[in-house]
């Protein structure tokens, strides 16, 4: 009889030290759902705003090139009056025609810029425009 009663206690001590292990587990593993649980939610609320920044960009994109086909159709439409201007008016075709001045036909001859840096630099070098009252040759 006093075996059964230790073969029982053992069994409910092993059963109680189950139950004390897993309820640890169990207790792990609770508060790695809760850190995954927050991790998608910070998660979802970048991609919210990365979805809201690229919308921001298509729209600011699709202005651009609607801008940007409003100069181009301007831009065809002043050189198609322009060439019309020059066939219809001998003395607009003979102004556009004539060389221009050396004055304006030196501004004309610098190195083109081809970035911001090069445009810095080219102003930070000091190439300023000659006065008015001086010659550029000076």
């Amino acid at each position: 009889m006093i075996s059964k009663w230790i073969s029982i206690l053992l069994i409910v001590g092993g059963l109680a030290t189950m139950l004390y292990v897993q309820r640890g587990s169990l207790s792990a593993a609770k508060g790695r759902a809760d850190r995954a649980e927050k991790n998608v939610s910070e998660r979802d609320a970048i991609i919210d705003t990365l979805n809201a920044i690229n919308a921001r960009h298509r729209a600011a994109t699709v202005k651009l090139q609607a801008d940007h086909a409003g100069i181009a159709a301007t831009l065809s439409a002043r050189e198609t009056l322009i060439k019309k201007l020059q066939h219809e008016n001998a003395t607009i075709r003979h102004w556009a025609e004539s060389p221009l001045p050396d004055a304006i036909a030196r501004l004309r001859q610098r190195p083109a810029v081809t970035g911001a840096t090069a445009y810095r630099q080219r102003l930070s070098a000091g190439h300023p425009l000659p006065a008015p009252s001086q010659r550029a040759d000076d």
